[in-house]
């Protein structure tokens, strides 16, 4: 599931793409990320296919949580305005090619993901997908747009929606910024150790 694998082309050609609504998708998500990657387009036909099942579009109000950080998710913001800052969009990073997608104020959903029982019938997805060697970008794309979601599998989920709750801002007892506690601490992350950054 690498993108690492992908020897980078970023210019797809969609002339091959019949279904307009879905040429458009594709252009939305290019004009999204600046180019159009195998994940992206993955998850494209994952909305799509958890969309029809669940009976309902993309403009509605859904919640998807992907199973990764690695373009899959930029489909459900590009396309459905789900992003991490309105909680519509969710990331469990389990390192899976995955969503689930549950409509507003209901937990039965579904979970889809991309099947290596059913890549396999794709030599070069499946190639890709499992880190095999590498692959051509144009190739993948090319088996990803011709298969569509038949590389697909999905099981019906109950899914936890999370509650919005009033946050509580506090002053750190060490450095003084403010912040927004889990559990009522007095000190934020950084200054428990938790840092990204160093001061210089």
């Amino acid at each position: 599931m690498s993108e690492a694998t992908v020897q980078e082309e970023p210019d797809i050609d969609l002339g091959n793409v019949d279904d307009e609504r879905l040429k458009e998708q594709l252009r939305k998500i290019i004009e999204f990320d600046g180019f159009l990657s195998a994940g992206a387009a993955i998850g494209v036909f994952m909305l799509n296919h958890a969309c029809a099942i669940l009976g309902c579009q993309l403009e509605d109000d859904i919640f998807v949580t992907a199973e990764t950080t690695n373009c899959l998710p930029d489909a459900a913001t590009a396309l459905a305005n789900c992003t991490i800052g309105n909680k519509r969009l969710r990331i469990a990073n389990y390192g899976k090619m995955a969503l689930s997608m549950t409509k507003r104020d209901d937990p039965n959903g579904i979970r889809i993901i991309l099947d290596p029982k059913k890549t396999i019938k794709n030599p070069v997805i499946h190639a890709w997908y499992l880190n095999e060697r590498e692959v051509a970008h144009r190739e993948v794309m090319a088996e990803i747009l011709k298969a569509g979601r038949d590389i697909l599998s999905f099981v019906y989920v109950r899914v936890a929606i999370p509650q919005k709750v009033n946050k509580g801002v506090v002053l750190c007892v060490e450095c003084g910024e403010p912040f927004i506690p889990e559990k009522n601490e007095e000190k934020c992350k950084y200054c428990f150790g938790d840092r990204y950054y160093e001061v210089r």
